[in-house]
Order: C-alpha cells, then structure tokens, then sequence
C-alpha cells in the first residue's frame, strides 16, 4: 500500500512530519534535516519520519495511529533494529521508493486489585512482573480454556513479531517472523513449572494472566511503557482494526533482518 504522494519537479515536497528523539546523536541532525525538508504539523503530514533509535520509531508509531499515515525511521540511536540507515541528502526518493509493512498492536485490559479497569495499547508487548521479593503466582488462559494453573515466576510477557526481538528476546524468547499470524507467550525466570519455555500462539487468540493472591504477590502490568501496578487479571489480544504502517528501504528488508537475527550467535 503506497500512499504518499511524490511531488514532482516544480512541486511543492512532501509533507513530512520530523519525530526527533531528544539523544544527542539525534538532535545534532536535527536541524539539517528540517532545513532541508522541513515540519509540517502531524494532522497535516502524509508521512512520518522518525530519528533515533527503536525508542522513537514506537513513539512515532503510537502517534500515527490518529492520523493513518506511514512512518519512516532513521537511525541515530544504538541498536535501532525498527530503523533504516541514516542519511538526509536524499530522503524524498527514499520515501517514495520504500516498502511497507503493516502491523497490529495488542490491546491490554489490565483489572487492579480496587477493581479498575486500565486499557492501552502495545506495539512490543505487554508482560506482567512481580513488585517484591516473592515470586508471582499466575494462571494462563488461552481463549477462556486453562492452559497453565500455576507459573511460579518473575513475570510473563506476550510479544508481537515486531517486539520479539527486544524484551522477548531477551527474556530467551522465539524471535517471530515480521509478518507472521503469531504471538509469542513467554515466560521471565520461571521457577514452576522448571522446563516451561513458553508457547506460540495464534494472533487471533485471547490470552488471559490471573493473578493469584495478588495482594500478598503483587504484580504491575505494561504495555510497552505505560505501566499499571497491583493487578489482579490482564486480558490480551491483537486489534487488528489498528494498522501501523512501516516504510523501509528496498536495500534494508526486515524479513532478512528478522531472518538473520534468529542465526546471530553474538
């Protein structure tokens, strides 16, 4: 799906929203790169250029949801695995040649222990952790049916292709081919049962974490970054009626990129 509309010689450019993270690497570019193209307000921008690293780019993502557009990253962070290489002298034809991908968020509806309803949206993940020295105690629910009574563990995290390489990977996760119709459900230092390294689920499931005695083991939950604390349920699943456009370079194929991260042994 190719939106964006090229301006061709004569024309006025494209309007480009600049999403600049506040890093150093970041802000030295800045100036040149809205000199050169200039900044045009969100709700009138046709694309989206993130700079920066993975941060900024799910910071760009989450503020194109508003408005339907693609967004674009360069990398001036450390890893920006999200990001295309770095370079302002030509960055309209880049747009205009790239490649997009589309993606969904996961929806988390997180109950606290006072009953309240927290709901927000994860383009990563969205894990549960324990608050205190004590292990959390959680039951595992795979569209209403009881998979798992009791993970004694640090935490758990449901993770999108996109978010597979970050905490998910981390946390000795499967990465999930960009693109692919699964989630991954892993678990953060589990304790019982010893040998469950988690599961792939079908991104159409819902995935459901009760909490038990959640007042003497107290859990938070988040979504990416925003975090809730005491909760006593969260209730996960895909929206597939929000779509996150990706654009990237015809020479920085994520489906390679995720390929070759699942044979990197560094």
């Amino acid at each position: 799906m190719k939106l964006l509309k090229i301006p061709q010689k004569g024309q006025n450019i494209l309007k480009i929203h600049f999403s600049i993270a506040k890093n150093k690497k970041a802000k030295l570019v800045s100036n040149d790169l809205l000199n050169l193209y200039g900044q045009e307000e969100v709700s009138k921008a046709e694309v989206i250029v993130a700079v920066g690293g993975d941060g900024a780019m799910l910071a760009a993502m989450r503020e194109s949801i508003l408005y339907d557009i693609p967004v674009f990253g360069l990398n001036r962070g450390n890893i920006g695995f999200l990001m295309n290489e770095y370079n302002n002298s030509n960055l309209i034809d880049r747009l205009k040649e790239a490649n997009e991908i589309i993606v969904h968020p996961l929806e988390m509806i997180a109950l606290d222990t006072k009953n309240q309803k927290h709901t927000e949206l994860a383009i990563n993940e969205v894990a549960i952790f324990r608050r205190t020295h004590q292990s959390a105690i959680i039951s595992i629910k795979i569209d209403d049916t009881e998979r798992l009574n009791e993970l004694t563990c640090d935490g758990v995290m449901v993770a999108t292709p996109v978010g597979s390489t970050a905490y998910n990977l981390s946390a000795h996760g499967p990465i999930l081919p960009i693109g692919s119709e699964i989630l991954a459900l892993t678990p953060i230092s589990p304790f019982r049962p010893r040998r469950w390294r988690g599961a792939l689920i079908k991104n159409n499931s819902i995935i459901e974490f009760n909490v038990i005695n959640p007042k003497m083991r107290p859990v938070s939950a988040s979504a990416d970054a925003f975090e809730v604390r005491n909760i006593s349920k969260v209730s996960i699943s895909q929206k597939n009626d929000i779509n996150l456009r990706i654009l990237y370079d015809k020479t920085n194929s994520m489906e390679d990129k995720y390929l070759r991260e699942q044979f990197s042994i560094g």
